[in-house]
């Protein structure tokens, strides 16, 4: 925002040209400006703006929705989504519920960059440990919204998709 403000004092209609097709007032033009820059680090350029002034959301590619479910014919509320940049960086968003509780974002440009889907995929699932491990310490004594069940299954599906995802497999040469 320094740099328009100085623009604005210098008269530099380059500079407040650039920022001023962020919007047509301060706050589109420095939130739609934050978003930009945000968004070029998972290599999107655009600059529409949609029917309400706002940055158009930049669709990543290659997007997958793993889910956790509890109970077969249930809803999946606890899963994690990855999607992969225009220039190849990873982000991902996690949900979570341990019952009567739980939380979550979705993925998108202000979530954590990762280089790989590998990378991506192992800190998205360990995330999803975490937040299971902070509600079951932060409730424990709160059954209504902490469903150690509910829980340890999740949990158990997600080991299970890090470990293969995190451990190197044996592989077995047959010679004939």
């Amino acid at each position: 925002m320094a740099v328009y403000l100085i623009a604005l004092r210098r008269n530099d209609r380059q500079m407040i040209d650039e920022y001023e097709s962020f919007g047509g007032d301060p706050r589109y033009i420095i939130m739609n400006r934050r978003a930009y820059d945000q968004q070029r680090i998972f290599g999107f350029s655009g600059k529409t703006l949609n029917e309400h002034g706002w940055l158009a959301t930049p669709e990543f590619q290659d997007v997958e929705r793993i889910e956790f479910i509890d109970r077969k014919g249930w809803a999946a509320f606890n899963y994690i989504t990855i999607g992969q940049g225009a220039n190849g960086k990873w982000t991902y968003g996690v949900s979570y519920s341990t019952g009567g509780s739980g939380g979550g974002y979705g993925m998108g440009i202000w979530g954590k960059v990762c280089n790989s889907r590998k990378e991506c995929l192992t800190a998205a699932l360990r995330e999803l440990l975490n937040r299971h491990a902070e509600q079951r310490d932060r409730l424990k004594n709160d059954p209504s919204n902490f469903n150690p069940t509910l829980s340890n299954t999740i949990v158990k599906q997600v080991q299970a998709m890090l470990q293969e995802t995190t451990v190197a497999r044996q592989l077995t040469l047959l010679f004939n």
